[in-house]
C-alpha cells in the first residue's frame, strides 16, 4: 500500500506507539458511573479488544452485536466477565446492513440500558486484495454497505439512546483506516478506501449537525487481523501494531470529552501527550479534517 506520509499524517506526533503505554492504559474508575458502551463489530481482534479495554476501565454495561453463528461459541462474554465480574453484557445478533435488524438491535439496547454513552462502529469489509478499481461490483457494494451504510444505520437508530443523558456528552466513534489516504500503488483498495473516507466525512458532518455529540474517526494502527489475511503474507507479517492499542487509545479519548478533537481523524499510533500539546495548532488551523488542496 502506497501512502504519502505528509498526506496520511503518519508522523503527526514525533513519538509513535505500536503498543499500549502508561498514558493510555485503562484502569478501574477511569469512566463516569454509569457508563454504557455499544460496540458494533466486536466478535474478534480489534473490536473484542476495545470491549476488553472498556471493561478494564470500569464500564457499567457493554452491548455487542455479532453474527448469529458466533453468539453461542464466542469466548468474548467469558473474557469480559473475567475482566469485570459486575459488568452487564448484551451480546445479540444483528446484520448491520439491514435497517430493520439494526432498528431492532437499537431498541433492545435502549430498553435494557436506558441510555447510551458511546457508540463504536468497528464493523468492516475489506474484500480481495487489488490494485485498481474494485475486483467485482459485489465487493464494492459490500464495502459501502458494511463500512458506510452500516455506520449511518447504527447512528440513526442509536441517536435517541445517545441523547438521553444531556449532562454528559455522548460519543460516536468509527474505527477507520489510514488506507483511506491511499489513491494508487500496490494494494490501494478502491472499495475499502472510498468507504472509509466516507466514514470520516460522515462523522465530521455529524459533529457539525449534532454539536453536543463527540465524534472521531480512529485509525487502529496496522494490526494483524483476520480481515487482513487476504493481503500478501510478507506484508501481513510486517504489520507492527498490537491488537489492544486501539482499545486503550479509545478509552483515553473518551474518559473525558475533548470537544476540540471532535469531527476529526485521529491515529491510535499518535502519542496522546503530544497530541494534547498540539491543541491550539489543531484548533487554529482546523487540522485533522478532509479538505481540498488549492
Amino acid at each position: 500500500m502506497v501512502v504519502e506520509r505528509d498526506i496520511a499524517g503518519v508522523n503527526f506526533t514525533s513519538v509513535i506507539h505500536h503498543s499500549s503505554y502508561d498514558s493510555i492504559k485503562p484502569e478501574p474508575g477511569l469512566l463516569p458511573h454509569p457508563f454504557h458502551v455499544c460496540i458494533l463489530g466486536a466478535s474478534r481482534d480489534i473490536g473484542a479488544n476495545i470491549a476488553y479495554s472498556f471493561a478494564k476501565a470500569g464500564a457499567t454495561s457493554i452491548a455487542i452485536c455479532a453474527p448469529p453463528s458466533e453468539i453461542d461459541v464466542s469466548p468474548i462474554p467469558a473474557n469480559l466477565q473475567m475482566l469485570s465480574p459486575d459488568l452487564r453484557l448484551l451480546y445479540l445478533p444483528c446484520d448491520l446492513t439491514a435497517p430493520l435488524e439494526v432498528e431492532k438491535f437499537a431498541s433492545q439496547v435502549g430498553d435494557v440500558l436506558g441510555h447510551l454513552d458511546v457508540l463504536i462502529y468497528n464493523a468492516g469489509y475489506f474484500g480481495p486484495w487489488e490494485t485498481r478499481t474494485a475486483s467485482t461490483p459485489h465487493d464494492f457494494s459490500a464495502a459501502i454497505d458494511v463500512n458506510c451504510k452500516g455506520l449511518y444505520l447504527a447512528t440513526h437508530f442509536m441517536l435517541p439512546a445517545l441523547k438521553k443523558r444531556p449532562e454528559y456528552p455522548p460519543a460516536v466513534i468509527s474505527v477507520c483506516s489510514i488506507g483511506m489516504h491511499a489513491t494508487g500503488g500496490p494494494g490501494a483498495n478502491t472499495a475499502y478506501g472510498v468507504s472509509k473516507l466516507a466514514q470520516c466525512r460522515f462523522l465530521e458532518m455529524l459533529a457539525a449537525t449534532e454539536p453536543s455529540i463527540f465524534t472521531a474517526a480512529v485509525h487502529p494502527g496496522n494490526v494483524k487481523t483476520e480481515m487482513g489475511r487476504g493481503i500478501p503474507q510478507n506484508l501481513f507479517d510486517s504489520l507492527p501494531d498490537d491488537v489492544n492499542l486501539c482499545g486503550d487509545f479509545v478509552v483515553w479519548l473518551l474518559k473525558e470529552r475533548r470537544m476540540w478533537l471532535s469531527g476529526r481523524y485521529i491515529s491510535s499510533n499518535w502519542d496522546v501527550d503530544e497530541l494534547v500539546s498540539k491543541k491550539d495548532e489543531i484548533v487554529k488551523h482546523d487540522k485533522l479534517k478532509m479538505r481540498m488542496v488549492f
